[in-house]
């Protein structure tokens, strides 16, 4: 079974998730810029992460991308308040946290991936990537491109998206069902209709409601 993903090159099909990364998920992971706000923009998806347990790092770049680095057009309301609501946490960092990488970090990984795999990255995605592996941690991207290439460097039972995040917590009962509509919404409104996510966290719903119903009758 497969299903849709986006990704830089348009809709791709992949795929039914492993069971494996609906069903257990790295406490610590890096993560890049797209899935921080595909996070924080749902604060029940926030809520329930931090119910689980699971704690995220920035790379300093992607703390910089994030927060500081200028923009072409105005921020709007919404990105504002989830700014906001970023720099909150990270001054908490009980569930967000940043940390520096040293030259020596990203020359290692620019050395793993080769010239034609750098092309394929964005900074904070490179960035997230050599943190998770000077951490020896998990890597949360929502980019196909950077996902690929994480399990390729890191292995693939450390690499996850945002869908597995919501298909996790499902799974470990942090999230309802009523809870997926409003996930999607918030996803939609923050995304509108660049990277919306919505049919991919279906599908780690649904895969998750049909793993834990075989784990209860087991």
């Amino acid at each position: 079974m497969s299903y849709p993903i986006f990704s830089r090159c348009g809709i791709l099909m992949i795929k039914l998730p492993r069971d494996e990364v609906i069903t257990t998920f790295p406490a610590i992971l890096a993560i890049d810029a797209c899935a921080v706000w595909n996070i924080l923009c749902s604060q029940r998806l926030t809520v329930a992460a931090k119910c689980g347990k699971r704690h995220f790092v920035l790379a300093e770049y992607v703390r910089y991308e994030c927060l500081v680095k200028p923009r072409k057009k105005p921020l709007t309301e919404i990105e504002i308040a989830h700014k906001c609501r970023l720099n909150d946490e990270l001054q908490s960092g009980k569930h967000f946290s940043s940390c520096s990488l040293e030259v020596e970090d990203l020359v290692n990984m620019m050395n793993t991936l080769g010239a034609v795999n750098l092309k394929r990255f964005h900074q904070g995605e490179f960035a997230a990537l050599a943190l998770a592996r000077k951490l020896h941690n998990g890597f949360l991207t929502d980019d196909l491109a950077a996902r690929r290439t994480g399990e390729d460097t890191l292995g693939a039972d450390r690499v996850r998206t945002t869908p597995h995040l919501v298909g996790w917590l499902v799974y470990e009962s942090k999230l309802s069902d009523g809870d997926i509509p409003t996930i999607k919404a918030d996803n939609r409104a923050f995304r509108m209709a660049y990277g919306y996510l919505g049919e991919f966290i279906d599908v780690c719903y649904e895969h998750a409601l049909g793993l834990r119903m075989r784990k209860y009758s087991s």
